[in-house]
């Protein structure tokens, strides 16, 4: 069992990251593929934005993301194998939110493409399955942020 396996598991890793509202919608994401090879692997890595996971945190207070690193470095990234970086996390208060947009990813709509755009700083491009097989919590929460944040 990893630490974000159960929803009260995760709510344990925001507590940890003293981000925990009254309602909670937590979800897991990854960083979404970048265009430009290389080149743009190295920008989203000078944006702090190259994790090999995320959990996301939108409550009444805003958004909190937690960058999840790998304990072990293999050829695949396994979601028991990531860790919470406590140290790198971030909150985005409401008011530094410019937008939020959700949109599928190529042909398949269990893929989403989630950016979050805020003043002042890099975007956040992430990719998240609407279930996630070793999180029953995923395709509710996302659910339910989806339905607010835009269209599923």
């Amino acid at each position: 069992m990893f630490e974000f396996e159960t929803l009260e598991g995760a709510m344990a890793c925001f507590s940890q990251a003293g981000f925990v509202g009254q309602n909670n919608c937590i979800f897991y994401a990854t960083t979404a593929p970048v265009s430009g090879g290389f080149v743009g692997g190295m920008q989203a890595a000078q944006n702090g934005r190259a994790w090999a996971g995320y959990l996301v945190n939108v409550n009444e207070n805003g958004f909190g993301i937690l960058p999840l690193d790998r304990t072990q470095h293999k050829l695949r990234v396994l979601i028991e194998d990531l860790t919470p970086r406590y140290d790198e996390f971030t909150f985005i208060p409401y008011q530094q939110l410019v937008e939020v947009k959700i949109k599928r990813m190529g042909l398949s709509s269990a893929v989403k493409h989630v950016i979050i755009k805020i003043s002042n700083a890099p975007q956040y491009d992430l990719q998240v399955l609407t279930k996630e097989k070793k999180l029953a919590y995923q395709e509710a929460n996302f659910a339910r942020f989806c339905e607010f944040y835009g269209k599923k």
